[in-house]
């Protein structure tokens, strides 16, 4: 015998109930909860009642306030995706399961999603308008009754029966707008603005950024008459703001491929690969050697360096391979609070892989189809010359024909075609977005990635190349190339 919609779960308020472990024995939306919970974290943090978080308990998220020892909790469950009428009404029956059976328990309930489908936001802006006016007119109990009349009715429009209306007015709140919590790069934004209202915080950066105040106002002071480059105001600048991240917690790795060296400073970490690489033939290790042993010692790196605290900044050393630079990026991914600084010559200072990227990087891309009944992209970044002919022609040789040959560019290639970590940042990205729309755009799930630039670079991208799916890479070895890693992004 079926249970009637408006009857509630014997056991939603078990903790092991099917819907109390939907999202721990489901995971999907695992990536955009994380997301909400992280980006809102700062919000709530500054509610001084603010007590604990509880995910995955009942449904989502639980929050907890505690006001003079008495405890208030918040139950909010996320979608990631626009909720349709059926959806709602599920949502509301599923809070009123909770609430019946743990009566007294919960205060709020809460939707959070990106938005809701069109025939649901006549209600959502119907219930936003109500009680954005309640205050107004707390007063006067007849001022609003035509608006929840009107409210009353676009709920029965979607189903909801008498019940299910008055516990929405009671304890149900309603959060649209969360779209960009879909996107790593969107959610981090949000993230670093609320995180600045913090006053802890608020105050460190505050305090880091009050000394170049200080010099430039010495410095103008001192130069009038005197004209000042952009040159000399950004040395000004990185004196005095980056002096006080010289002194942020760092872990020194060495990683050798081509030789063994020593460098300065010394290593806390070494990796000593010597054995597999040759310069002067530019023999790499086969890609079982790759896949079975040195990329899993980078995975066990990760964990150790994890094991030790929180430092995530990496000051690297260490003459590689750039299939090196792309394989440890994407085990310590940007998303993950990996930073790299690493030298790359002729550049006096070391390149920072959280670098401030070029605004309005213009990444050229060109795609020229390949065969009807390939399964992968072939890709190709052209940073320091041309390379399309010489990589079109080797995998022409292995027979294995890509649906299409997909080339990017800096907006001027060449040695000087990468200026700086501002450009190599703002490389990666633009690379990211436009493989995962590609990828998107044609259903695939495999690339075959070709890489010649700087190696500061390779470790950057490396760093960027999250939930795109399977990269093959490879490394030149005249003539033509070989297979190295392969990375399950």
């Amino acid at each position: 015998m079926s249970k009637s919609p408006s009857t509630p779960d014997a056991d939603a308020g078990s903790l092991v109930s099917p819907a109390g472990m939907g999202g721990i024995v489901g995971g999907k939306g695992f990536d955009f909860q994380t997301r909400y919970i992280v980006c809102h974290l700062p919000l709530w943090m500054t509610d001084g009642a603010f007590h604990q978080i509880f995910t995955e308990g009942t449904g989502d998220i639980d929050i907890r306030y505690v006001v003079d020892a008495t405890s208030k909790r918040k139950h909010i469950q996320i979608k990631d995706h626009d909720v349709t009428p059926s959806e709602f009404k599920e949502v509301i029956e599923t809070f009123r399961a909770f609430d019946a059976a743990m009566p007294g328990i919960y205060q709020q309930f809460t939707l959070a999603c990106p938005g809701f489908s069109p025939q649901l936001r006549p209600i959502e802006t119907g219930l936003a308008r109500l009680r954005g006016a309640a205050s107004f007119y707390d007063d006067t109990s007849d001022a609003l009754a035509l608006t929840k009349s009107d409210v009353d009715e676009r709920l029965r429009k979607n189903g909801l029966t008498d019940e299910q209306m008055q516990f929405v007015y009671d304890k149900v709140g309603i959060e649209i707008g969360h779209g960009d919590l879909a996107h790593d790069e969107r959610a981090l934004d949000i993230f670093v603005a609320r995180l600045l209202k913090h006053p802890e915080f608020a105050g460190k950066i505050r305090a880091m950024v009050q000394p170049a105040y200080a010099e430039l106002l010495r410095r103008i002071s001192a130069s009038k008459g005197v004209t000042l480059d952009k040159a000399t105001l950004e040395s000004i600048l990185r004196a005095s703001v980056l002096a006080n991240l010289s002194s942020e917690q760092s872990v020194t790795l060495w990683l050798h491929n081509w030789t063994k060296e020593n460098f300065d400073p010394p290593a806390d970490y070494e990796l000593d690969w010597t054995e597999h690489f040759d310069r002067s033939s530019r023999r790499v290790p086969p890609p079982n050697t790759w896949n079975d042993d040195l990329v899993p010692r980078l995975d066990a790196l990760r964990k150790d360096i994890m094991a030790t605290g929180p430092v995530r900044n990496i000051r690297l050393r260490g003459k590689c391979t750039l299939s090196t630079g792309v394989a440890l990026g994407a085990v310590m991914p940007l998303v993950g609070g990996w930073v790299f600084e690493i030298p790359q010559p002729p550049a006096k200072g070391a390149w920072r892989s959280d670098a401030v990227p070029t605004p309005g990087y213009a990444l050229q891309t060109e795609i020229v189809e390949g065969s009807v009944d390939g399964s992968d992209l072939v890709v190709g970044l052209n940073i320091r010359g041309d390379g399309r002919a010489e990589i079109i022609s080797f995998i022409e040789s292995t027979g294995e024909l890509p649906q299409a040959y997909v080339f990017m560019s800096p907006p001027s290639q060449g040695s000087q075609s990468i200026g700086g970590p501002e450009d190599a940042t703002a490389m990666a990205l633009a690379v990211r977005d436009n493989l995962g729309a590609i990828l998107k755009a044609r259903q695939l799930r495999k690339t075959k990635l070709f890489f010649y630039g700087p190696f500061a670079l390779s470790v950057f991208l490396g760093q960027q190349l999250t939930s795109i799916g399977q990269v093959q890479l490879f490394e030149y070895q005249n003539p033509g190339y070989v297979p190295s890693c392969l990375l399950r992004t």
